[in-house]
């Protein structure tokens, strides 16, 4: 969808945000808290944002950008040339990180982590849940939304590691009483150490993170195989050098893609015979019948059959 930008606004030194619409204001597709777009730039970079407006506003889309010291292209070229008035190609969101029923909530986010868990915030304020949410910075003036956070009332606060010390995630999960459900988005660092933490979360508790970067893990050396795309008729043989993304693609197979590192979702195919070795950040059953191809392989001595 081609939108428009209609407002940016400096969030922090290095996050701004940033509102579009299209061209009439015409409504946009629904969405709900945790969901994503995709956002492509005039020069051709394709990035993942969570939506961090209200769901309620059905002409409009917010997201937030970083500046990152070491950017691809894309966060680089929306601070230092992006403008009001400017057009951006989006795609309809699409939600990897929804907010389900749970008794109670905590909501943590680290950095620009804010952004899906701020409209989770709002959504379970507006049905009257059981929530808090804790966001953490490491200086006060690094800490986006602080005005809308404040707006949330005396469940929502804010963390500063320069006035407080390291925000002690491991006793505030001991905490929680059974039932509590935590969503958390943040840096690789911050969900690493959630993760580590999931297996002390009392009877009835569940985690459920959003990752900027794919979890980091080993491997077996990538190995030769098959993958035969039913529904398309064509069978592609994947070498170590490719991914299966490629390889699809490559034979003409219709198999769309964006991140490329297994995070965004974008690419996932239902597999119909074959074991797959899941290396992407989003599967938590080694037996899902789902794979992202961009990042993940048929286990070894494997052949895949794919309903694409």
């Amino acid at each position: 969808m081609p939108l428009v930008v209609r407002e940016i606004t400096r969030q922090t030194p290095d996050i701004v945000s940033i509102r579009m619409q299209n061209a009439d204001a015409s409504p946009l597709p629904a969405w709900q808290p945790g969901a994503h777009v995709d956002l492509q730039l005039i020069t051709r970079h394709e990035r993942q944002y969570s939506l961090c407006g209200d769901p309620a506003d059905v002409a409009s889309y917010r997201v937030a950008v970083r500046r990152e010291e070491l950017s691809r292209g894309g966060s680089h070229y929306i601070h230092a040339f992006l403008r009001e008035g400017a057009t951006v190609w989006v795609r309809p969101p699409r939600n990897l990180f929804e907010l389900g029923e749970a008794r109670a909530y905590l909501l943590l986010a680290a950095g620009i982590g804010v952004t899906p868990i701020l409209a989770m915030a709002r959504h379970l304020a507006s049905v009257d849940a059981e929530w808090r949410m804790i966001v953490a910075a490491r200086t006060r003036d690094g800490v986006a939304f602080a005005d809308e956070i404040g707006a949330l009332g005396e469940r929502a606060t804010v963390h500063v590691s320069a006035e407080e010390g390291r925000l002690d995630l491991s006793t505030l999960l001991g905490t929680i009483a059974p039932g509590t459900d935590v969503y958390a988005c943040g840096p690789a660092a911050f969900t690493d150490a959630l993760h580590a933490l999931a297996p002390t979360l009392p009877e009835g508790s569940g985690i459920h993170l959003e990752r900027f970067v794919p979890r980091a893990r080993e491997f077996s050396p990538n190995e030769a195989f098959t993958a035969t795309a039913a529904r398309s008729g064509v069978t592609v043989d994947v070498p170590p050098t490719r991914s299966l993304l490629e390889s699809l693609q490559g034979a003409g197979v219709a198999v769309s893609g964006s991140c490329l590192r297994g995070v965004c979702g974008s690419c996932a195919v239902p597999v119909l015979a074959g074991a797959v070795e899941h290396r992407d950040s989003l599967t938590t059953d080694d037996d899902a019948r789902v794979i992202y191809p961009c990042v993940s392989r048929a286990r070894s001595g494997e052949a895949l059959v794919l309903d694409v």
